[in-house]
């Protein structure tokens, strides 16, 4: 099957160089009158960027910065909410969260607005080369294997390993048995090195139920039968994580990525919550379901993992650099 979108991808891969070429040569770029900080990635979904993200606002705002988020908004755009909007604003209380495909429009809008922002972290921005940016960041998973990826339809690339070069900062996510050679492929393709290397762990499991949230450790999965909903890039990886922790998947309801939560899974919920003992949800699916659900109804609690960034290398220094961007003059 996938041999017979290999065309599609060699078309797909010609529009991308020819709109990256034009991107080189500075047209259409445009200065926000902000320091920019983009992350991104260069395959679809599953780097850790939601984490990223929070990382570089959190070390903005303990550096004395007023950062802004700027993101498309997927979910938005087709008349529903923006999960990570919402998961970003949950996470930073009176942060501007800037939603709209025209992120140039927005972050102007922002600078009348709330003039005291004095950066901007622009979420998934690698393709979005319209704005420019004072760093770089771009994820790669180190699950991925690099040689073999194609670019979509075919595959899950969004842009040639090669892409990287132009990258200030790249950042390897999922850091495990895949680094090395996931490193010595970038190294050989795109002569880049990664800055900083890092795994996504969950810390904490909080319990949302008729009387309210509460937070308790992960321990408390150890021997829990769990229905999971998950509308991320790589369930298994959740999945995987839960066997770990000693959980037991029931019951699974498959989503896609970004998915909305419809009333067909809400009833799926009520029917299945007799045979487990709770239902599992990432956060981003829990700030969609959460006005859906009736916790009394359901009956278990809704479990959500407070998912973080656990740096196995250049942490200091990827800070480092994040701070020295945000102080980046304009002119």
């Amino acid at each position: 099957m996938t041999r017979l979108l290999r065309p599609a991808s060699l078309v797909y891969g010609a529009a991308i160089a020819l709109r990256n070429r034009r991107y080189d040569r500075g047209r259409g770029v445009v200065r926000t009158g902000v320091p920019v900080i983009s992350v991104g990635n260069i395959s679809v979904g599953g780097t850790g960027k939601t984490p990223m993200v929070q990382w570089v606002t959190a070390a903005l705002l303990r550096g004395g910065h007023h950062p802004a988020i700027a993101l498309r908004g997927y979910g938005a755009a087709a008349g529903g909410p923006s999960d990570e909007a919402m998961e970003h604003a949950g996470h930073f209380e009176g942060l501007p969260v800037l939603v709209d495909p025209d992120r140039v429009a927005s972050i102007a809008a922002m600078r009348t607005s709330h003039p005291e922002r004095d950066v901007v972290v622009l979420d998934d921005g690698f393709q979005h080369r319209r704005v420019a940016r004072d760093l770089d960041v771009v994820l790669v998973d180190a699950r991925v294997n690099l040689q073999a990826a194609r670019l979509l339809p075919e595959g899950r690339l969004r842009e040639p390993v090669s892409s990287l070069a132009r990258a200030t900062d790249v950042v390897l996510t999922h850091d495990g048995p895949g680094a090395e050679a996931a490193i010595e492929f970038m190294g050989r393709v795109a002569g880049v090195t990664p800055v900083a290397r890092c795994r996504h762990i969950w810390t904490a499991v909080t319990s949302h139920g008729p009387d309210g949230a509460c937070v308790d450790t992960t321990a408390v999965l150890e021997g829990c039968t769990v229905l999971t909903r998950v509308g991320v890039a790589h369930p298994a990886g959740i999945h995987d994580q839960l066997a770990r922790l000693g959980a037991v998947v029931g019951v699974d309801l498959p989503a896609g990525d970004h998915a909305p939560v419809t009333e067909a899974e809400v009833n799926a919920m009520y029917e299945h919550a007799g045979s487990v003992d709770a239902v599992f949800v990432s956060c981003k699916d829990w700030v969609k379901l959460a006005p859906l659900v009736d916790l009394d109804r359901l009956g278990v609690p809704v479990l959500v993992p407070d998912l973080t960034l656990e740096f196995t290398e250049g942490e200091d220094r990827l800070r480092d650099r994040v701070l020295k961007a945000a102080d980046t003059e304009m002119t």
